[in-house]
């Protein structure tokens, strides 16, 4: 195999086929189809008429939609002629964590500006949630839907009995970050993100933000966001070259807030 340098991180060397533009539009596209059917086709006939949606539609379309990326991400890969081992993929993935000072000092300032970007996104997605087109449903989850008051976990997960229930605070931790988390970013970036370097170059990591962006479009109502945080994971995998550090900053982003108001709510502290 001929070595060629590739990536923007200086240590990371690897010969990757590259996509065309059709390529990666496609690998953006079927996601976007997946999730819709999921949640506006199957989901819709398990809420009931004038409610939201039950957690566990929640919990089982997250499942569904991100084990589909999780998966596909894997055969690509085994597709490539790569073990489903860390040791053979850790560097196709980029599995490590930044390396210096330097390059945690980067990412420090990231994770803060994108903390901070995302809190003033919020007025943002409340403002597009009102545009035609981009409402979302009545019936969308309060969690994710900026036209609804949010204030403690019990406001989130309306239909569930949270103090005590430890269980379920487990089993919304686990499908977090095996599904969302995990399968998400060793789709889009740990799989995707290296091939799209033919037709961006050093902008992939840009390009690939804007697209994972787009591709929720069934929830467009957050793209404000999404955008911020897409921006950021792709950042975190791209110029500073690790995937671990990107699924940090995802879960945190996504799970973080979320997960201390459901152990609080599990101690009857919320």
């Amino acid at each position: 195999m001929v070595i060629i340098r590739e990536g923007i991180s200086g240590d990371l060397e690897h010969d990757i086929p590259q996509y065309k533009l059709w390529q990666i539009l496609f690998m953006f596209l079927w996601p976007a189809v997946w999730f819709s059917f999921l949640i506006y086709i199957v989901g819709r006939r398990f809420i009931p008429e004038g409610g939201v949606t039950p957690t566990w539609v929640v919990l089982a379309i997250t499942v569904l939609g991100t084990g589909a990326e999780l998966v596909a991400g894997l055969v690509l890969l085994r597709r490539e002629g790569y073990s489903l081992t860390f040791a053979a993929l850790r560097n196709r993935i980029r599995w490590q964590w930044p390396k210096g000072w330097q390059a945690w000092l980067i990412a420090l300032g990231v994770l803060i500006a994108g903390l901070a970007l995302s809190m003033m996104m919020g007025d943002a997605n409340r403002a597009l949630a009102s545009v035609p087109s981009f409402m979302p449903p009545e019936w969308w989850p309060t969690a994710s839907n900026p036209t609804v008051q949010v204030s403690n976990a019990a406001d989130a997960f309306p239909d569930m009995d949270l103090q005590g229930n430890f269980l379920f605070v487990l089993l919304y931790f686990v499908v977090g970050l095996v599904f969302n988390i995990f399968g998400e970013e060793l789709y889009y970036r740990g799989f995707l993100m290296p091939k799209m370097r033919g037709v961006f170059g050093s902008w992939d990591w840009v390009a690939n933000g804007i697209l994972f962006t787009l591709k929720h479009v069934y929830q467009r109502w957050l793209f404000p966001g999404i955008l911020v945080g897409g921006l950021g994971f792709a950042f975190a995998f791209g110029p500073l070259g690790s995937l671990p550090l990107a699924m940090v900053f995802h879960w945190i982003g996504n799970f973080l807030f979320q997960m201390v108001f459901l152990v609080l709510a599990a101690f009857g502290l919320g």
